[in-house]
């Protein structure tokens, strides 16, 4: 593991972009105020290379896209509702149409920042990412996998999009040669189903499978939303025919679309599906992240619950 990786992603962003901005000029940071202090050794050691331009989330967007087309290669970041959600046409002009580079690291994807409400929730950051030309996203769940996806495509030439979790899953299961861009990890063999999940949700679907070993479920990691090789997945699919999604995201638009594609183009037939995701509707309450997710079915219970569905469905009960 680098020096520099710890179980805290947040901290790893800073310390990965600092270390990677002291070895490459090219590379310049455009911060909105959040990990401003983080970051302060770039700022002080390389001061072209960073700036602050405090709640200016749409400016941000703009510089980075002249400095892009400069020959930089900027990295932007603050809270996704603001980075991604408010700033969505700029980023799908300025770097999809215009084919510019640029590097997107958010916090507070989906509800992680529970208590702050719905204005710090972002439900689709990562599904509206994916539809822009040019654009790959990441949702590690780790520091390991963060510091390594960034440091293999951060200068790829591409638009790159970091959810950078404030709730990972802190798994010694990934390991440097698991982490390919693309590619899904099988964390977990089994034959009785397949749970497919990203970023920090594999600590509750590795608990669930230590809850109920009876079931024999095959646990299919992805770090990488877009691209996804379709060959480990087809493969489990064709080998359960049953499959239950787990993510941060908004259904439409995220995993479980993404997947229910890949069955579709691989014409694997028979797969029984169903899902856990953000749905359509806002966290209302304003409970803890933990409470938010009970309430929105991210539990070991409700997961056994989808399995019964399915293998009830398959006739198998």
């Amino acid at each position: 593991m680098p020096s520099n990786v710890n179980n805290n992603v947040r901290e790893t962003f800073a310390k990965t972009i600092i270390e990677v901005g002291m070895a490459d000029p090219r590379l310049v940071c455009i911060v909105s105020d959040i990990s401003h202090f983080r970051l302060l050794p770039l700022a002080e050691a390389r001061p072209n290379q960073y700036f602050n331009l405090g709640v200016c989330e749409n400016s941000i967007v703009n510089l980075a896209a002249g400095m892009a087309a400069m020959g930089k290669i900027p990295v932007i970041h603050t809270f996704a509702s603001f980075l991604i959600d408010r700033s969505f046409e700029q980023l799908k002009i300025s770097f999809g149409y215009h084919k510019l580079p640029v590097n997107i690291i958010v916090i507070g994807s989906g509800n992680e920042y529970a208590f702050h409400g719905v204005t710090h929730h972002s439900y689709a950051d990562a599904c509206f990412v994916k539809t822009i030309e040019g654009s790959e996203v990441y949702n590690p769940g780790s520091s390991l996998e963060f510091d390594h996806l960034f440091r293999s495509v951060y200068a790829n030439g591409q638009i790159n999009l970091f959810r950078a979790t404030t709730q990972p899953h802190n798994l010694q299961v990934i390991d440097d040669v698991s982490i390919v861009r693309g590619e899904p990890v099988i964390v977990r063999s089994g034959h009785g189903g397949t749970l497919i999940c990203s970023g920090g949700d594999l600590q509750l679907a590795i608990q669930f499978c230590e809850r109920y070993p009876e079931l024999d479920i095959e646990v299919v990691y992805l770090h990488t939303l877009k691209p996804i090789n379709p060959e480990k997945i087809v493969s489990s699919l064709q080998k359960t025919r049953k499959l239950v999604t787990m993510e941060h995201q908004s259904r439409y638009g995220g995993l479980y679309g993404d997947i229910l594609k890949i069955i579709a183009e691989s014409d694997t037939r028979g797969v029984l599906s169903r899902e856990v995701s953000l749905n359509q509707e806002y966290c209302r309450n304003y409970g803890s992240f933990q409470d938010q997710n009970l309430a929105l079915g991210f539990s070991v219970e409700n997961l056994k619950s989808l399995f019964d569905e399915l293998h009830v469905a398959a006739g198998q009960i």
